[in-house]
């Protein structure tokens, strides 16, 4: 019996407690990856519009000044900063490996994505579960690829670029970017340390009360066995063992227990005594075999 009980329990933890914890993670990083699209897409609308109505209605750059509230990066950036200083956990960040501002040089991490979108130009996203100094966050990144030769004008040889843009940032940074070629992401990451915790302690739970149900049953099941079956089956056969070797001791059937049990014991004392009565006869023929 515990041989096969012990397995079940086994199997029960592993498909209980062990899918229920993949299922709530399946479902807070789904949930994680919609709201992240949201921001992101959010962020691609603050980029667009700078791009096709601020830079239209305002030169974005002039001999005099350089406007950096006119750069789509600069201010999507900004606006989500300002989102982080309530919700640190939420970040958006344009990092690439050669930035015009040095605020947007990408970390160890970063250069890992990057590098990942440039062996493999079809990749459309990246997305998974890292820790940082808020706990476990889900990012979402995108490669930020040079798909327009309007790009070039501020990207590409520093001598092409606006004076008053090379006069802000300088000649060294943010430059010689190539048509086509990936120079950065675009990532976003929501907070999901609560839903992760959630869906480890919700699985220990589950564990815990497959336990308390296994436990109830065993002891259940064992106990019911015990009086039902083996101990009536032991007395049943003590007796048979006993009837056996004196052919005069009569089979007791067990008083309680299944009815195919006392059934079984009935049959027994029936053979036994239908035995006897055979050796009787057989002992009462020999002397006049004799004779």
């Amino acid at each position: 019996m515990r041989r096969i009980l012990i397995p079940i329990l086994v199997v029960s933890l592993v498909v209980g407690a062990g899918g229920a914890y993949y299922l709530l993670r399946y479902r807070a990083l789904e949930t994680a990856t919609k709201t992240a699209r949201l921001m992101l897409t959010t962020a691609l609308a603050i980029r667009g519009y700078i791009n096709d109505r601020v830079q239209v209605d305002l030169p974005q750059f002039t001999a005099e000044k350089f406007h950096q509230a006119t750069v789509p990066s600069f201010a999507a950036q900004t606006v989500y900063r300002q989102v982080q200083t309530g919700f640190p956990a939420y970040s958006y960040r344009e990092p690439a490996l050669n930035p015009t501002s040095p605020s947007d040089r990408a970390t160890p991490f970063e250069v890992e994505l990057i590098n990942r979108f440039r062996a493999d130009p079809d990749l459309p996203e990246i997305r998974g579960v890292r820790d940082s100094e808020d706990g476990s966050v889900f990012y979402l990144a995108k490669p930020i690829k040079i798909t327009q030769e309007t790009c070039l004008q501020c990207h590409g040889a520093p001598q092409r670029a606006p004076p008053s843009m090379v006069a802000f940032y300088g000649r060294e940074n943010g430059f010689n970017w190539r048509l086509n070629e990936v120079v950065g992401v675009q990532t976003m990451t929501v907070p999901v340390e609560h839903e992760l915790r959630g869906a480890v302690e919700l699985a220990a739970m589950i564990a815990g009360g497959l336990l308390l149900v296994f436990f109830v049953t065993y002891w259940a099941l064992t106990s019911s066995l015990n009086i039902v079956l083996v101990r009536p089956l032991v007395a049943l056969a003590r007796a048979a063992d006993s009837a056996s070797r004196k052919a005069e001791q009569e089979i007791v059937v067990p008083p309680s227990g299944a009815s195919e049990i006392r059934t079984l014991g009935e049959a027994i004392e029936r053979l036994r005594v239908s035995l006897s009565k055979a050796m009787d006869q057989l002992g009462a023929s020999r002397p006049a075999d004799k004779g």
